[in-house]
């Protein structure tokens, strides 16, 4: 059984893959230490295993870049579960492509194209089983933040957005309203960690504050570089919508659920909060003529 030339080359691509994830658990090893690192060696040899499979399905050797300081860097950042997941992620997408392809195969390499695809599904509980990561342990605090500053403030911003049109005064009601609010989500998520008693309740204090006073910091950036109203809202809700997006590709890969369900919410409280803003402050602004004031 002779492969075609589109078969050839998609098994070229699996070669290079697994080449790629050979390299990318092998400087993982070389980033961790004891059971970890065992593990991520233990991972690199059978990506290499697996390498060899697809090498001598193509008929000659493939190619790729080795990770840079990037990639080890990144790492650094965004930690060992959450490299582990995405890495897993990729591993179980390959895992339905070769079953897939299969069939493409000849009959005397498919149990060894079976054993792969049983290896690619079976890394995840090797790593992730009790693999502890202060990022982690400390992201529902940041996710309260976040969240919360997000909703907020733009709530806030639309409010204004309905009674006045100077952006200065906005982006300064966006601070003042976002300092004392970081202080007393601060203080609250102090209290909430104090009462759980299984992680540091300044850690907590300090994740969930920050994470509100970076985001108020982000979200009042427009209001101080333009003086059109609307333009500087705008800018404002894409950043927000930015924030939530990198914020939930981080979190439901680390827990294993649906990116996009997870950002379809997200997006839906924060639009909600922006019209209800947005519907007082009209009321207000009519109520009580500010815009003739402003």
């Amino acid at each position: 059984m002779k492969l075609s030339e589109e078969d050839l080359r998609k098994a070229r691509e699996f070669c290079e893959d697994e080449l790629s994830s050979y390299m990318l658990y092998l400087a993982l090893a070389q980033q961790e230490r004891g059971k970890l690192a065992e593990q991520l060696r233990q991972a690199a040899e059978q990506e290499r295993g697996h390498y060899e499979f697809w090498r001598s399905v193509v008929g000659s050797d493939c190619s790729v870049r080795p990770p840079g300081r990037a990639f080890r860097a990144l790492y650094r950042v965004f930690g060992p579960v959450f490299t582990l997941q995405a890495l897993e992620r990729r591993e179980r997408r390959a895992a339905e492509e070769y079953r897939a392809f299969r069939d493409r195969l000849p009959e005397e390499m498919r149990p060894a194209l079976d054993r792969i695809i049983a290896d690619e599904e079976g890394h995840e509980g090797d790593f992730l089983k009790g693999l502890e990561d202060v990022r982690v342990r400390y992201l529902g605090f940041v996710a309260l933040g976040m969240a919360d500053a997000i909703t907020e403030l733009m709530g806030v911003y639309a409010g204004f957005l309905g009674a006045t049109m100077r952006t200065l005064v906005v982006g300064l009601a966006g601070l003042l309203v976002g300092l004392p609010a970081a202080v007393s989500m601060a203080a609250a998520a102090y209290l909430q960690a104090r009462q759980e008693g299984h992680v540091s309740p300044g850690m907590s204090a300090l994740a969930t504050g920050l994470s509100y006073f970076v985001v108020a910091l982000v979200l009042a950036v427009p209001y101080f570089l333009t003086r059109n109203i609307a333009i500087a809202m705008a800018a404002s809700v894409l950043l927000g919508v930015a924030a939530l997006a990198a914020f939930h590709f981080y979190s439901s890969t680390v827990n294993g659920v649906s990116f996009r369900r997870e950002l379809a919410i997200g997006l839906a409280i924060l639009l909600a909060a922006a019209a209800v803003g947005l519907l007082f402050g009209e009321l207000i602004g009519m109520a009580f003529h500010l815009r003739a004031l402003a």
